[in-house]
């Protein structure tokens, strides 16, 4: 029987997310062809998930991340460092988990829309999807999400539509990288980043919402969209 990750869910093509995965997410994960897997958690990884990451050439890549109080416990220059392997080619497939799926995954995905250009209430509509408290939590860390680097691989191609937001990101400050050197540094336009930022004018707050390509949560009916595997897959 294959069992998914509790939250289980794809963001883009090779890139997943979802809960700590035990034993018996193991097969479900296989079937995934994982080159790397990203851990934030407050704990080192278990042997079992070392010896699964070991056994099928799988780069493991842990975060301390505390269990999250007021706010996630992950730095901005993190974020940036996890976003940096996501959208590497070479890194991908790539399963990003947390100890139950939510805020430090969910914190790391909204950054993800964020680079992306997605529309502001798009990344909190998806971010609600996954959340327990049904408030975004990390609004504020998303917010200083200003700056990334590009590696000299090719981006995968859903990462920017349009294919030019290296030539001049809305709001995002992006550094290229050739052999270890800065050899290209993009900066938004000053004036019109904040305005961009805020109306969305790179994606149209109806296209973004419709990119979601899932419903809403249904009153009274578990949400399709998600998976559900056994609740002690969130262990």
């Amino acid at each position: 029987k294959i069992v998914p990750p509790f939250r289980f869910a794809m963001v883009e093509s090779g890139v997943y997310r979802g809960a700590y995965p035990t034993l018996k997410n193991f097969r479900h994960l296989k079937t995934l062809r994982l080159k790397t897997i990203i851990s934030l958690i407050p704990e080192p990884p278990t042997q079992d998930l070392e010896d699964f990451c070991s056994i099928n050439s799988i780069e493991l890549i842990h975060y301390m991340v505390e269990k999250p109080k007021d706010e996630v416990a992950l730095s901005v220059k993190d974020i940036a460092r996890i976003v940096q392997t996501i959208i590497r080619p070479s890194k991908l497939p790539v399963y990003v988990h947390c100890l139950d799926g939510t805020d430090a995954t969910g914190l790391v995905m909204c950054c993800l829309r964020r680079l992306q250009a997605w529309h502001k209430d798009a990344i909190d509509s998806e971010f609600l999807r996954f959340s327990r408290s049904g408030e975004n939590t990390v609004e504020k860390l998303v917010a200083l999400f200003k700056e990334v680097e590009i590696s000299e691989e090719e981006p995968p191609p859903w990462l920017w539509s349009d294919g030019d937001k290296m030539l001049a990101h809305p709001f995002i400050k992006l550094i290229k990288h050739h052999q270890g050197v800065v050899v290209q540094v993009v900066r938004p336009a000053p004036k019109e980043a904040k305005k961009k930022e805020t109306q969305a004018q790179v994606i149209s707050k109806h296209d973004a919402l419709h990119a979601l390509k899932r419903p809403r949560k249904v009153a009274g009916k578990r949400r399709p969209d998600i998976p559900q595997a056994d609740p002690e897959g969130a262990s």
